[in-house]
């Protein structure tokens, strides 16, 4: 009788320290993911000058699920006069739907195959450099 409770709680033990091992590495591996969530959400201004114009920009970047974004594009453009003087404000907007790529850590817009990338210093689409605003 001894013998066969010896073997019971033996394997008793044995079954626990399984369960535990088990619910430890489900803890560990399960809180994993494989692309940890990157906050891309806000409001990213950019401003620009040349020998012809004044333009300012403003993109509004929501998540609507997953990897799935809404760019909100609102441009102001002044064109100058041959004095430089600016004119008239000619204001612009659009909207487009993008994806992030967490492989390539890159942004691709739907309709018009636009890269946006992000960075510390902001949001980087095409040449332009956006700040991220608070």
């Amino acid at each position: 009788m001894w013998s066969s409770t010896l073997k019971t709680d033996s394997s008793l033990k044995w079954c626990a320290v399984f369960i535990i091992l088990f619910g430890l590495a489900m803890s560990l591996f399960g809180g994993c993911q494989r692309h940890p969530q990157v906050a891309f959400s806000g409001t990213y201004v950019n401003q620009a000058k040349s020998e012809f114009s004044i333009a300012s920009d403003t993109l509004a970047v929501e998540k609507i699920q997953e990897e799935n974004y809404i760019i909100r594009r609102k441009t102001g453009i002044r064109m100058l006069n041959e004095s430089g003087k600016p004119g008239k404000l000619i204001l612009e907007s659009e909207e487009w739907k993008a994806i992030y790529d967490p492989e390539q850590k890159v942004m691709t817009g739907q309709q018009k195959g636009r890269l946006i990338r992000f960075s510390a210093d902001g949001l980087l689409l095409e040449n332009s450099l956006y700040r991220r605003i608070p």
